[in-house]
Parts: structure tokens; C-alpha cells; sequence
């Protein structure tokens, strides 16, 4: 739910979303640090005690990011780096106990990568119950991933500080390794680490705007797409990708048989690349799409295409039962247009239709983004030596192919901005 933002949407997303820190124990031994607006990490140096005083700070000091203590300390005023010495443990705050947490993420941020973790977490969750441990508290992080929270009900029963601080360490890499063995993946380091600090739930995570939310366990029980969009969020919050592809798409067998989508009829989720030339009036780089017609006949239409309207080098890939082209020189509407009535484009009614044309790149997965086609795979580039000091190519475009393991050759004339515009897709098949 994005907000209108009329001044600062920092102070305006916490007066709306007031702090409810019912799930965190022992508040007042807890030790919290922010992000400034101006970057500066900083430790909130008052002991806080409730939601709503922890709440005029927020709205005071208007941070980036907001973390607290997976410890609870004797003095949490005075928490510094863990000591190797006990002399020095006085000075860097004693550990109480510590909460049994868990960071569980995978990069980069998508839908589909959510959706992975999200099964780690139920697989986490179930292999926590089995040991009958008590759950505090299940959060998406606001990002890349989940944050699942337990108390240690039975703590380190060591009254000397600095002997309990540790035990509690060697326990956690105990649990670390056995969790490891279910073949769950975790960021083991947040688990053992008795000074780690965590995003505290209601807080914005400031590399997307979405909040640090608490979930409740139907939540983590569905797919991802059934909620993400009911996470609280700044109306200039990052949009989650479906899926990312691959960092290297592989080179395929020119006459490797064909991956088919099974024909039954249902809803599945793919991304779209445009022709559109971002940041120029009109421009477009030259996409086509050939369905169910033959490899050699497609690439003598191409050179001919190549000879005919000068173009660049050309980009050619496989998607199911389809050959792509992508040329980075850039064209007008017109232009395109003959383009591919020359070559037979399956295209050619998008660019009437829409005002640009759209090739599938991405994978096809279903609603819990599991891969039912493979994404376009790079086959061939048919070079165009002589245009390549000649024409204006698509900078945006140039950046889609290097984001995904495709160099470009160098071209001297480069408009438009750097970016590219995708298009997720809900389609049937």
C-alpha cells in the first residue's frame, strides 16, 4: 500500500504505521542503532522501554534504517564489540541471553528468489518445532528475504558473564550445523553472533522502501505473490521483479531440440524486454521474433536484413518455439516497420498495436515461480562490421545484453539513457 507523499515520507510512513513491539522481550535490555538520513550509523543511546517512545524518535530523527540487539544486555547503553578478555567485557556490555535468530535471503531481489526462501523457511520452521522450540516471531525482511525469530527458553545456566557468552556461541554453532544438514541455507553468522543486530519489524528497509512486516505462519504458508503486495511500503519503493535471469545465459546447440511449455491452460508469469529507447523521442532498437520457422531460413533473412537497412550486429537467441533477433541500432517507427514486413516478423502487429514490440527473455514459472521454460538462451551473433562506426545504437539496450552475461562489441555512437524498460506479464498457456 504506497502513500502520498507530501513532505518527508520517512516521518509520514511512521506516523501512519505507529511501532507495535509486542514481540520483542525484555525492551528495555535491548539495544537499538539506526541509520541517519545522512548515512551515519548511530547508536540510540536512551534505554527504550515502549513502542511509543521508540516511535517519537523515529519520527524525530527520521532514519534510514532501524536495527536492534538479538541480545538482551545488563546495560544495553553500553554495548560495544565482544571482548576477548573478561577484563574488557564490563566495557562492551553483558549478555543476558539471546534470542535463536535466523536471516535467511538469497540474491538478487525477486519474486522467484522469495519464493525459494520462503519454502527454506517453512523447512526451518517445521525442523524448530520438532525441537519444540518457541517461536517468537516470523518477518519479511523488506528486501531479499525472511527473518525468523525463537526464544532460547532454557538460556546458559553460567553465572559467570564472559563463560555464558561463549557457551551460548558454541550452542548456536551446534544448531547452525545440524540446520545446515537439512539442507537449509542460512546466514549462519546472524545465528551465532551474540552482538548481531536485526531489522526491527515496521521499519522501512531503505534499499526498497517496503517495511521489515511481520507474517504469520498462513502468511509463509502461501506463495509470495498472495501477499507481497499488502506489505506496507513508501510510495518511491523499488518494484520486485518476478524473477532475475541467470548472470550468464548459455550458449545452446543451434539445432538442440526445442523446450515446449506442456499445453494445458493456465496462468503463468514471464518478463518482457521493450524495444523502446529510453531518454530519446520515439527511437526504438530493432527486436524481432520468428515462431516455428526454421534456423538457417531465419538467419538468411537477418544478413539480408543486415545488407538491406544497414543495421548492426545481431543479437540472436531461442525461447521455446521462437527465434529472436535484437539489433542495437536505432530506428523510428517507420522504419521498423519495413523492417520486419521484410523479414516476416511475428512482430510486426505489436509495433501497430502497442507502439513497440516486446520479446520474451525471461523464464515461464508458475505462481510459486517455479521454472516451467527455461529464459531465452543467447545461440548466435551475426556481425555487421561495417555499420558498427555508423549508426546509433541503443545504450539501454547495450546494458540488458552486459546485465546478462552478453558483451557487446564497442560502438562509437551511443544515444539515449542507460536503462532499459522490462514488462512482467501474467500470460496463459
Amino acid at each position: 500500500m504506497g502513500i502520498n507523499s507530501t513532505s518527508d515520507p520517512l516521518e509520514i510512513f511512521y506516523k501512519d504505521n505507529a511501532l507495535d513491539l509486542s514481540v520483542i522481550s525484555d525492551l528495555s535490555h535491548r539495544h537499538f542503532r539506526i541509520v541517519s538520513s545522512h548515512g551515519q550509523f548511530l547508536k540510540i543511546k536512551d534505554r527504550i522501554n515502549n513502542s511509543d517512545q521508540l516511535n517519537k524518535k523515529l519520527l524525530t530523527l527520521r532514519p534510514k534504517d532501524v536495527y536492534y540487539s538479538t541480545s538482551t544486555y545488563l546495560n544495553p547503553t553500553t554495548v560495544g564489540p565482544r571482548g576477548k578478555e573478561r577484563s574488557i567485557l564490563t566495557k562492551s556490555g553483558i549478555v543476558m541471553k539471546n534470542d535463536i535468530s535466523f536471516d535467511l535471503d538469497r540474491e538478487p531481489l525477486s519474486i522467484r528468489n522469495l519464493e525459494k526462501v520462503r519454502k527454506d523457511c517453512k523447512k526451518l520452521i517445521d525442523f524448530m518445532d520438532d525441537k519444540g522450540c518457541s517461536l517468537k516471531y516470523i518477518a519479511f525482511s523488506g528486501s531479499k528475504g525472511f527473518h525468523v525469530i525463537y526464544e532460547d527458553k532454557e538460556g546458559v545456566a553460567i553465572a559467570d558473564p564472559f563463560e555464558r557468552e561463549m557457551e551460548i556461541i558454541r550452542f548456536r554453532k551446534e544448531l547452525v550445523n545440524k540446520i545446515k544438514e537439512q539442507g537449509i541455507s542460512i546466514d549462519s553468522s546472524i545465528t551465532v553472533d551474540t552482538r548481531r543486530i536485526i531489522r526491527l519489524p515496521g521499519t522501512i528497509n531503505s534499499k526498497t522502501g517496503y517495511a521489515c512486516t511481520l507474517l504469520t505462519r498462513s502468511q509463509i504458508d502461501q506463495p509470495v505473490i498472495n501477499w507481497i503486495s499488502d506489505i506496507p511500503r513508501l510510495s518511491s519503493s523499488v518494484k520486485i521483479p518476478s524473477f532475475t535471469w541467470p548472470r550468464f545465459l548459455t550458449f545452446s546447440s543451434l539445432f538442440s531440440k526445442k523446450t515446449k511449455v506442456t499445453p494445458t491452460k493456465r496462468i503463468v508469469y514471464t518478463t518482457f524486454v521493450t524495444s523502446s529507447v529510453l531518454g530519446t523521442k520515439g527511437r526504438h532498437a530493432v527486436l524481432l521474433s520468428f515462431k516455428n520457422q526454421r534456423f538457417t531460413k531465419v538467419i538468411r533473412k537477418l544478413r539480408k536484413a543486415i545488407e538491406k537497412y544497414r543495421l548492426t550486429d545481431i543479437y540472436v537467441f531461442r525461447s521455446g518455439d521462437e527465434i529472436q533477433a535484437i539489433s542495437l541500432k536505432t530506428v523510428q517507427r517507420n522504419r521498423y516497420q519495413k523492417i520486419m514486413d521484410f523479414t516476416g516478423s511475428n512482430s510486426a502487429m505489436q509495433l501497430s498495436k502497442f507502439g513497440r514490440v516486446s520479446l520474451r527473455m525471461g523464464p515461464l514459472v508458475n505462481s510459486e515461480m517455479e521454472e516451467i521454460q527455461k529464459p531465452a538462451e543467447f545461440v548466435k551473433l551475426l556481425k555487421s562490421f561495417g555499420e558498427r562506426a555508423k549508426n546509433y545504437v541503443s545504450a539501454g539496450h547495450i546494458l540488458f545484453l552486459e546485465r546478462h552475461g552478453i558483451p557487446s562489441v564497442e560502438y562509437p555512437l551511443v544515444h539515449g539513457s542507460a536503462e532499459f524498460k522490462l514488462v512482467d506479464a501474467e500470460i496463459k498457456v
